[in-house]
């Protein structure tokens, strides 16, 4: 247990603290719904972050009409950032709800489920960012989504 405590303790101690409570972003990205037929789609999202390293994140995906089938999926998480020491990457585990709704010829259905996944962002410039992101989505047997976008910090 020790080991752990140490371990977990060193972990934070490389991680360097940025307080920038208040800053907002937007993001636009393109997704990737993993294990679907369904499996190309745009999203956006707005971020506060309201805490020290943490920021909540209102999200919409819609996945393009496939095979009379479109989806779409509204999103909100929480996000923990860790900034990482001597580097620009900022990398954050997620959790949050969503509603996957899906549109077809003989009708539409929709559930609410979880979100759990990971990000990262790299820092192009003062005003855009790269973000890439994982997501697992625990409705209709799971769903596992990729993201890539840019990130415009305000």
């Amino acid at each position: 247990m020790k080991k752990i405590v140490m371990g977990i303790c060193a972990l934070m101690l490389s991680v360097a603290s940025y307080a920038q409570v208040g800053k907002t972003t937007i993001s636009g990205h393109f997704n990737y719904l993993l294990d679907s037929p369904n499996n190309c789609g745009i999203g956006a999202n707005i971020g506060y972050e309201f805490a020290e390293n943490v920021r909540g994140v209102a999200q919409f995906d819609y996945y393009f009409n496939k095979d009379h089938q479109s989806m779409w999926n509204p999103n909100i998480n929480v996000e923990y950032l860790f900034h990482i020491s001597n580097s620009k990457f900022t990398v954050y585990p997620l959790a949050g709800l969503n509603v996957m709704g899906w549109s077809y010829d003989e009708g539409s259905d929709s559930k609410l489920g979880l979100n759990i996944g990971c990000g990262m962002e790299y820092p192009l410039n003062a005003n855009l960012s790269f973000k890439c992101e994982y997501c697992y989505k625990t409705q209709y047997d799971g769903h596992s989504t990729l993201n890539v976008g840019l990130v415009f910090p305000f």
